[in-house]
C-alpha cells in the first residue's frame, strides 16, 4: 500500500479524521467546553486550565500544545473558548497563520454568563460541524503519514506480538517517507542503549540516553520510587517481572530503522519522512 483515504488540510498536511475540537484555554471556561462538546456529535474537548500566571518554558510549552491541538491535521475546524480576550486573539492569529478554521468566544462577549456562553458555543459548533461536513477524504501518499506509536496495559504478548508487529508497520511508513514517532519516555529504562545504537548521529543517541536519565532524574529528585510502580502490579501479575522486560517490549513499537532526533514536548517534527522520539521534559 502506497496511499491512504484522508483529509487535505489548507497548510499541506493531511488527517484521517475530521473532527471539531472544543478548546478552552483557561479553568474558567472549562465545565461550560464539556457541556457543549457532550450536546455536539463526534466532538474532541481539551480542557487548558493553568494559562494564567505560566512564565518561561512552562508557557512556550504551553502555547505549542494549544495550537497544535488547534491545528492539528485531524481537527476539521476549532471551537475556541476561554476568558482571557488577549490570549484568545494570539492563539487565534496562530491559527489563522496556519490556515487552520476556528470561531473564537470569550466569556466577556457574553456578559460572563456562562449559560449565554454555552448557548453560543452550541450555535457555533453546529455551524462549524455542517461546514466541516462538506470536506471529502481523498488520496494521499503514504509519506504524509504521521503517526504516534502507543501501548496499552502491557504483559508479555505485548512485547512478543503487538508491539513488532506495530515496528514492521512503523518501518513500513518510514520507508515510504512517512513519519513514526515514540513516547513512553519511563519505558526506554535498560533499553536506551539499543535505541542509541540505531540513533542517525551521535547527538541523536546522546540525546536518546539524556532523555531517559532526565526522567530517572526526576524520579530520585521527587523521592519517588518507581520500584512496583512500572511495571505496574497488573503488568507484574501478568508475567512482566521488571521494567527492563517491559521496556524490551515497549520499544519494539519502534521498528528498526534509523533514529532521526528527539523532540521535547509539544514539539513537531521538522520534516516529513523523519523519524523521530518524543521525549517529555524532566520540568514538565
Amino acid at each position: 500500500m502506497t496511499t491512504f483515504q484522508g483529509y487535505h488540510r489548507p497548510d499541506g498536511r493531511i488527517g484521517i479524521r475530521n473532527r471539531l475540537l472544543v478548546l478552552s484555554v483557561g479553568g474558567l471556561t472549562g465545565p461550560a467546553c464539556r457541556r457543549i462538546a457532550a450536546a455536539l456529535r463526534d466532538v474532541a474537548c481539551v480542557v487548558l486550565p493553568y494559562e494564567a500566571g505560566l512564565i518561561g518554558e512552562d508557557k512556550a510549552v504551553h502555547d505549542r500544545a494549544a495550537l497544535g491541538l488547534a491545528a492539528h491535521p485531524n481537527i476539521g475546524a476549532t471551537l475556541l473558548i476561554g476568558d482571557n480576550p488577549a490570549v484568545l486573539a494570539a492563539l487565534a492569529e496562530g491559527l489563522v497563520a496556519r490556515k487552520a478554521a476556528c470561531v473564537v468566544l470569550s466569556m466577556d462577549d457574553c456578559g460572563n454568563d456562562t449559560f449565554a456562553l454555552v448557548e453560543r458555543g452550541l450555535r457555533a459548533g453546529a455551524e462549524l460541524i455542517q461546514t466541516m461536513s462538506r470536506q471529502r477524504r481523498a488520496t494521499a501518499p503514504l509519506s504524509a503519514l504521521v503517526v504516534g506509536l502507543e501501548c496499552g496495559r502491557s504483559d508479555p504478548s505485548s512485547g512478543l506480538i503487538s508491539n513488532p508487529l506495530l515496528g514492521r508497520v512503523a518501518d513500513r511508513i518510514v520507508d515510504a517517507g512517512g513519519t513514526a514517532m515514540l513516547g513512553e519516555t519511563t519505558e526506554w529504562l535498560g533499553a536506551e542503549h539499543l535505541l542509541a545504537a540505531r540513533a542517525r548521529s551521535p547527538q541523536v543517541a546522546a540525546d536518546i540516553v539524556a532523555a531517559v536519565k532526565r526522567r530517572e532524574q526526576a524520579a530520585v529528585d521527587a523521592g519517588f520510587d518507581l520500584s512496583g510502580r512500572n511495571p505496574t502490579p497488573t503488568n507484574m501479575a501478568s508475567g512482566l517481572t521488571t521494567i527492563e522486560e517491559k521496556s524490551l517490549g515497549s520499544t519494539a513499537k519502534s521498528g528498526a530503522r534509523p533514529i532521526e532526533g528527539v523532540l521535547g514536548y509539544a514539539e513537531a517534527p521538522a520534516r516529513p519522512g523523519s523519524r523521530r522520539w518524543k521525549a517529555s521534559r524532566a520540568a514538565l
